[in-house]
């Protein structure tokens, strides 16, 4: 029996590691996909609206700019999730009385009603989930989604501001 040159061999191990790869990423991309519409079945609104209603819960009165760095999104995609919410009477914006162009927001009755049903992960199963990991775990995954986003020919680099299930 002939051994199998070493570069065919590596090529058969990168093959296979690829597509373990992108079995990952599709049973993240459908729990993500399942998760949101579960919510918005349950909750009537977005995952993303779920996650600035949980946010002005855990932190009553923040700015637009503390929100959108808690959700690590571009402060224009929250102020529109934000108008979505206020229409909805979710939540109420406030003027500082020192400083009018200083907003700050918190949920009405209807809102802390919504996150006080809302079902587990508020979040999104997959921010939960990189909450879970340990910081040497998340810096090996972050360097090497890095690396992975490098490859990647025709990308949208602004997409790394918009929530996961608005793309």
């Amino acid at each position: 029996m002939t051994e199998k040159p070493a570069l065919l061999v590596n090529q058969e191990l990168q093959a296979k590691l690829a597509n373990a790869s992108l079995q990952h990423f599709r049973v993240i991309f459908s729990s993500v996909k399942k998760h949101s519409s579960d919510t918005e079945s349950a909750c009537g609104i977005s995952n993303s609206q779920l996650w600035v209603l949980y946010e002005l819960h855990k932190a009553p009165d923040l700015k637009v700019s503390e929100l959108a760095t808690n959700l690590a999104i571009h402060q224009s995609t929250a102020s529109n999730l934000i108008e979505k919410l206020v229409k909805k009477m979710l939540i109420v914006k406030k003027r500082e009385t020192t400083d009018q162009r200083v907003v700050r927001l918190s949920l009405t009755e209807q809102g802390l009603a919504i996150i006080k049903n809302a079902p587990p992960s508020p979040r999104g199963v997959l921010r939960d989930a990189l909450d879970r990991l340990d910081a040497d775990v998340l810096e090996n995954l972050t360097q090497s989604l890095a690396l992975l986003s490098l490859q990647i020919n025709s990308k949208d680099v602004n997409a790394g501001l918009i929530p996961l299930t608005d793309l």
